[in-house]
């Protein structure tokens, strides 16, 4: 974007450079091999959820002069189909001609300008067969586009792919839900205007619903991780992005983003024609993911959500260990004497190189036209041998537009003018291409987004049913412990035990001679009997215990943070930061 009547002074840099970036993630994916079945799918489908993040000439429009937002879905269709475009409630329908492009205009408001708030701003298209949609957001200053994946095409597990302008805040991403209840994790690299970076959090969003997180500050968003218990649409970009950073002008960037099933292994990138170089960004889906570039040689390591900055001039040939998410960024303005043309993101499609990866063969896409340009370019990347069976529109294309990517290569690249309007490219072997537009140089201006895609992630298999044979087994005997059950005893009667009473002494008759003697003593005795009973009295004690009970704390977390960027001749501030908080409880016995 060129803001209206300002002066640039800004001198052209560069060799080509490689800056590794350590941001948000972590986990790996299986690498899919040959002889694991894949599910297919193309970037053509009958049903789509879309959103658009936010455009700094919706959310700040007196940064972009007051100019007006146009919103734009581009619908190709190799059959005549009908259609209809939902937003907020409103049911537009459309009808698409075979071979044509339907251009359908959508409401400013589908732009989203909030940060961290649940919004219904879903796009829902839906087709009677299939089409592919692009979706472009221009104004007099700033744009881009995307390719929007059908529903059957997206997925679970993502990590985004953005970029960060110190200039201007505003690396962002959106999601989108399909379905109802759907729970989405979200760990940011970056932190949001009240959540902080590296820490997970999630929200709940039914169908249609929208929730962006975008950073307030200069940070980058990309490798943030979002995953999610059903499938969702993911978008990553900026709402104005210098590229590189702090070197004008900025511009819109957006992408829909795969999710890491069907992402790639081998990748080529063309220059955009009449530019002197640009940034290829690689980013990991697995811990330990080695890459390799030609002609640079460059050789990285990276982990999961991690990332690789690649500045070319040349034609560049990425291939990874594990899948990888490879983007292309247009540059600024000034980064060269060009000219034209502003900063752009687009998403590079995987280009065959094993077994499991699939490049696109036959793509009916609609180009759009920039105001006040004549035309759109596309570059173009498949095999050599192939090139006398590529046609555009059933035309065969020239050989001669292509050049071997390098000696050893058994690709070609090349760059082929198209008009605004639908196309169809056709290959007899898998090929990658994107389309590109430059504005007029007065503006700056530009978009760039893939042609089409085929999709592969491995396959959900589920084997015949198979009649098991019966095996006799023992069973194992289960030793079980008795419940003692209590018995109250029956009582038994007592009969006392009698008291032995001493008999009476049985009458002596004495002599007058000892007589004396027996009354003296008698007379001590008392000659009688004498019947005692003891009884012994018991004493019992019954003592109680007391039980306690302690309290339990909750401890309560917060986070804020604050950040604005400029313009050059205007101020863009970060939003209002509320307070965000973890409850936890810790149970104690006493």
């Amino acid at each position: 974007m060129r803001p209206n009547n300002a002066k640039f002074i800004q001198s052209a840099l560069l060799l080509s450079s490689v800056l590794l970036g350590a941001c948000g993630g972590g986990g790996t994916t299986t690498t899919t091999s040959a002889s694991v079945p894949v599910a297919v799918f193309s970037s053509m489908g009958a049903d789509f959820y879309l959103t658009l993040p936010d455009h700094l000439c919706a959310s700040s429009p007196a940064l972009c002069n007051n100019a007006p937002i146009t919103n734009k879905l581009i619908v190709a269709a190799a059959t005549a189909t009908t259609g209809e475009v939902t937003f907020n409630g409103v049911v537009t329908p459309f009808t698409v001609a075979a071979g044509s492009q339907a251009m359908i205009t959508l409401n400013p408001a589908a732009v989203l300008t909030s940060n961290e708030t649940i919004e219904t701003k879903g796009i829902h298209v839906t087709a009677r067969a299939p089409v592919s949609v692009h979706v472009v957001s221009e104004t007099a200053t700033s744009a881009d586009g995307y390719l929007a994946f059908p529903t059957a095409a997206i997925g679970t597990h993502y990590y985004v792919m953005s970029y960060a302008s110190a200039r201007y805040a505003g690396s962002e991403f959106a999601v989108v839900a399909t379905q109802n209840n759907t729970v989405v994790s979200i760990t940011p690299a970056a932190a949001g205007a009240t959540r902080p970076a590296g820490v997970a959090f999630t929200v709940v969003l039914n169908s249609g619903e929208t929730y962006q997180l975008a950073n307030p500050a200069g940070a980058d968003m990309t490798g943030t991780l979002v995953m999610a218990d059903k499938p969702v649409a993911v978008f990553g970009g900026h709402r104005c992005a210098e590229v590189p950073s702090n070197v004008g002008y900025c511009d819109y960037l957006a992408e829909q983003i795969p999710d890491i099933t069907i992402w790639g292994k081998t990748h080529h990138t063309v220059p955009f024609s009449g530019r002197a170089r640009y940034t290829v960004r690689v980013m990991a889906s697995q811990d330990g993911t080695t890459f390799t570039t030609t002609p640079a040689g460059i050789i990285g390591t990276l982990n999961a959500g991690q990332f690789a900055d690649v500045t070319l001039s040349g034609v560049g040939e990425f291939v990874s260990s594990t899948p990888v998410l490879v983007a292309q960024f247009m540059r600024s303005y000034a980064d060269d004497s060009a000219g034209k043309g502003d900063p752009s993101m687009v998403l590079v499609t995987p280009t065959a190189g094993t077994p499991d990866e699939m490049g696109v063969t036959d793509s009916t896409f609609g180009v759009y036209g920039l105001t006040g340009t004549g035309g759109a370019l596309m570059n173009v990347v498949t095999e050599t041998a192939a090139l006398a069976n590529l046609k555009l529109d059933n035309v065969m294309v020239q050989p001669s537009l292509f050049t071997p990517i390098s000696p050893t290569s058994i690709h070609s690249s090349g760059t082929i003018p198209v008009t605004p309007g639908a196309h169809t490219l056709a290959g007899s072997v898998p090929y990658s291409a994107l389309v590109y537009d430059f504005g007029v140089a007065s503006n700056s201006v530009s978009y760039a987004y893939p042609v089409g895609a085929t999709l592969t992630r491995p396959a959900l298999v589920i084997p015949p049913p198979v009649e098991p044979t019966p095996v006799p087994v023992e069973p194992t005997p289960v030793p079980v412990e008795p419940t003692p059950v209590p018995v109250e005893p029956a009582p038994v009667p007592i009969e006392p035990a009698p008291v032995p009473v001493a008999p009476a002494p049985a009458p002596v008759t004495q002599s007058h001679a000892v007589c004396a003697d027996v009354e003296k003593h008698a007379s001590v005795h008392h000659n009688h009997t004498i019947d005692e009973t003891r009884v012994r009295h018991g004493e019992g004690h019954d003592g109680r215990d007391e039980l306690h009970s302690g309290e339990h704390p909750h401890q309560h977390a917060h986070d804020r943070s604050h950040d604005n960027a400029h313009d050059h001749a205007h101020d863009d501030h970060g939003g209002e930061h509320d307070d965000d908080h973890d409850d936890s409880l810790e149970c104690h016995n006493d």
